[in-house]
């Protein structure tokens, strides 16, 4: 009976791992200080999904992922400094980016960025120009209280067109992570043919 039961539970537990959610990268919360939430509720319906990372001067700041409260409803992400006096440092819906308009909520990702710092990354795409069409990232650098961003668009003749803004003056690490996500981005079909490093399958580096 036993050895009948150990048969049964083993490819349900491996069903079930199937179905986990991926893990997201960053340090991921759990609970938010409800100050915090307050903030966040004035622009967000719900917080779908949190993050927590230690900022300068011993503050801790959050990053809080949810449906925007706005007619259109779309996924938004909302950065609020601190939690005894807490203030939004960032909004996402400033980037007012057209290549950013379709959003789900597993390409909204934070992770930590040096000492008291931390990025938030997003990837979004026109509306039905999803896969080689019109497809933009977004990071939000804590360090420098400001976003970067990079748009990638398909020509008619099947080539891409990279775009970074601001045009220059981007950080060296930033862009970077611009570019990695880019050049790994299931939307884009040929990664070789961006003008950009991306690592091809044969591990080579493509111009």
């Amino acid at each position: 009976m036993k050895r009948t039961a150990v048969f049964t539970l083993r490819p349900l537990l491996t069903l079930a791992l199937c179905f986990l959610p991926p893990a997201v990268v960053g340090q991921e919360q759990s609970s938010v200080p409800p100050e915090v939430t307050s903030v966040a509720s004035r622009y967000l319906q719900g917080v779908d999904k949190s993050f927590s990372f230690p900022a300068a001067s011993g503050r801790e700041d959050f990053v809080l992922v949810g449906h925007s409260r706005s007619r259109s409803g779309e996924w938004r992400v909302i950065v609020v400094a601190g939690s005894t006096q807490p203030r939004v440092a960032w909004d996402s819906l400033s980037l007012n980016d057209p290549y950013l308009d379709v959003m789900g909520l597993s390409f909204i990702n934070a992770g930590a960025d040096g000492l008291n710092g931390y990025t938030v990354s997003l990837r979004g795409c026109a509306p039905h120009q999803c896969a080689d069409g019109r497809i933009g990232f977004a990071v939000y650098a804590s360090q420098h209280r400001r976003a970067y961003r990079s748009h990638i668009l398909t020509k008619k003749d099947g080539s891409y067109a990279v775009t970074f803004y601001p045009r220059s003056g981007i950080p060296e690490s930033y862009r970077d992570q611009l570019s990695r996500m880019m050049c790994s981005d299931g939307g884009i079909s040929r990664p070789s043919a961006l003008s950009l490093k991306c690592v091809g399958s044969d591990g080579g580096a493509q111009e």
